[in-house]
């Protein structure tokens, strides 16, 4: 998977621009605020069908327009697409393949795949759940584009579930509707989690062993509130029994406290909590070995390495692992920003000013 041009038009702080990128490193230059990450914003969007910075699509459109508009050039398989996406301030967005008509999200989703790391991922092991959640449901969702829909009907129900224990004087009958739907969702949610966090565990334990020279061995242990079930149809059973058991807990609060969007994973060094027990070094290498694990998941699950988009990430790191990022791959397309662009060699450069381009 190569990225070969992107366009942006309105979008952040840039006006209009065009870049075109080499196939192996390309390095992004420019002051703090210039529109560097605007760039990588951009390119990921194709992937994950909304921004990394968690925003709305409103908030993505130069200030005092009304709509902004990108557009990627990319090849797979060695066959050549464009795709483009135009962003409304009303929250209406068309996203197409060359001259389709609008796309749903289970046809674009997983066409273009990336991997995006930036300062914040260096929290994922002592940050939030919901900082985890995101991470696996960004990267399953990449490779298994059917996985999308579920995960945002799920949202749906659960939005609805809470705005009727809002209200108060809670509708028994609708609450059992909501709960048995949403029983079914989280138990595909939660199984397909499951799978996708073993199948990271195995990647990830190579890269830290290899960082660490043998020492350090880790563990992924994915949580639910319902248990962990071999068959999706017992889990599904679980849910429910969890929901009714829990139903006056949950109208007393006015809020759904139980299901898929509470699971978690737990990081464990030699058998030890990460975030506990792991120092900061120890923890940043953890996290780098689950993104280079998530490279090479989608890599296996798709046949092809995906894009990786580095974010002022590089500054964040020692030596050692800095080096040890880059020689990992170093031999797929990477698109950096915040690197010194005097010390470091790359097939390309690209300038950003005030969300200008240059070379």
């Amino acid at each position: 998977m190569k990225i070969q041009h992107l366009s942006l038009r309105n979008f952040r702080n840039a006006e209009e621009s065009e870049i075109g990128f080499s196939p192996g490193v390309n390095v992004i230059c420019g002051a703090n605020a210039a529109g560097k990450t605007n760039i990588l914003e951009a390119i990921f969007y194709f992937a994950a069908g909304k921004s990394f910075r968690n925003c709305k699509d409103r908030e993505l459109i130069k200030f005092g327009c009304e709509k902004g508009q990108i557009g990627i050039k990319f090849a797979t398989q060695n066959v050549e697409y464009d795709m483009s996406a135009i962003l409304n301030k009303s929250g209406r967005r068309i996203i197409k393949l060359g001259n389709s008509v609008p796309l749903k999200m289970t046809e674009y989703i997983g066409r273009f795949r990336a991997v995006i790391f930036t300062p914040d991922h260096l929290s994922l092991v002592k940050g939030s759940p919901e900082n985890r959640r995101r991470f696996l449901d960004l990267a399953i969702c990449q490779s298994f584009p059917r996985y999308a829909p579920t995960l945002n009907e799920y949202n749906r129900v659960l939005a609805q579930k809470n705005a009727l224990l809002k209200r108060g004087n809670v509708i028994d009958e609708l609450l059992q509707v909501y709960n048995e739907r949403l029983a079914s969702l989280a138990a595909v949610i939660t199984v397909n989690r499951r799978k996708y966090v073993l199948k990271l565990e195995e990647e990830a334990k190579k890269f830290l062993l290899d960082m660490s020279g043998s020492k350090e061995n880790l563990t992924l242990n994915y949580q639910s509130q319902a248990g962990l079930f071999e068959s999706q149809d017992e889990l599904k059973e679980k849910y429910l029994q969890l929901f009714n058991e829990k139903a006056g807990y949950e109208k007393e609060r006015y809020l759904a406290f139980y299901g898929a969007h509470k699971d978690d994973f737990a990081v464990c060094i030699n058998k030890k909590s990460a975030r506990m027990y792991g120092s900061q070094g120890q923890q940043r290498s953890i996290v780098l070995a689950l993104k280079l694990a998530e490279g090479e998941l989608s890599a296996k699950l798709t046949g092809e390495y995906p894009v990786f988009l580095l974010d002022d990430i590089l500054s964040e790191l020692d030596k050692d692992r800095k080096e040890y990022i880059l020689s990992r791959i170093i031999d797929r397309q990477v698109i950096i920003t915040g690197c010194e662009s005097e010390v470091f060699e790359s097939e390309g450069k690209i300038f950003v000013r005030e969300g200008k381009i240059s070379y």
